[in-house]
């Protein structure tokens, strides 16, 4: 598996809109036959599974070494004992672009219709995402192939949020020496050009404006005689 979700994830998901993330774990578990025939282990490897899904957006790479760490098991984690008892399951979104079947030349005149007439409209396309790539601080161990399978998910506000905000984020891994870039695509999926947006500059017209405002409401209130 490239990726893969806990199956039936929305029962135990809570609050998904607060940080930190929590779950709700039932008491029922324990009477579910195919939890109850999973080996030790393997049952709190689960729930540290569902834990990191709280944190990953319950999308997960389908590495087993790197889920253990995560969940800092001692032993290691069985991911396909996991998937055949049913808790888990593959993320189908990771892999539709390489399922998908080859376009017939009529499906592919189409699509190339689509992408003129888009162009023509001056719709997005996919140099954005060239650009985005040349000026992340890549390293050859990450994927290309799966931080443009994200890229595509944005929206358009968003794209142009994540490409803003990289030079700040170059600035960061430059100051710290012996930091790893995160992959660019989890820089994506879990929204960190979120951080380093600038907030709003301050309109200096508008509060000088607004004191203005203020000032004259008072003048004709009941502290009026403090003015006179």
């Amino acid at each position: 598996m490239d990726f893969f979700r806990v199956t039936n994830w929305d029962q135990y998901q809570h609050y998904k809109d607060r940080d930190p993330t929590w779950i709700k774990l039932y008491a029922r578990l324990l009477d579910d036959y195919a939890f109850a025939t999973l080996p030790d282990n393997s049952k709190w490897h689960l729930i540290g599974v569902f834990l990191l899904a709280s944190k990953q957006g319950n999308r997960i790479p389908g590495d087993p070494r790197w889920v253990r760490k995560k969940i800092a098991a001692r032993t290691r984690v069985d991911l396909e004992a996991l998937l055949a008892a049913g808790f888990i399951e593959e993320d189908a979104s990771a892999v539709l672009a390489d399922c998908a079947p080859p376009a017939i030349p009529e499906k592919e005149s189409e699509s190339e219709e689509r992408r003129e007439d888009s162009l023509s409209a001056g719709a997005d396309v996919d140099d954005s995402f060239e650009e985005f790539w040349k000026a992340y601080p890549t390293d050859p161990l990450m994927s290309k192939k799966k931080a443009r399978a994200e890229w595509e998910r944005l929206n358009l506000a968003d794209r142009a949020a994540a490409l803003q905000t990289v030079p700040a984020f170059r600035e960061l891994c430059a100051a710290r020496v012996n930091y790893r870039p995160v992959h660019a695509w989890r820089f994506l999926v879990e929204r960190r050009f979120d951080g380093f947006m600038q907030p709003p500059p301050i309109d200096a017209q508008k509060i000088a404006e607004a004191k203005d405002r203020a000032d004259q409401l008072l003048r004709r209130g009941k502290y009026a005689e403090r003015y006179e």
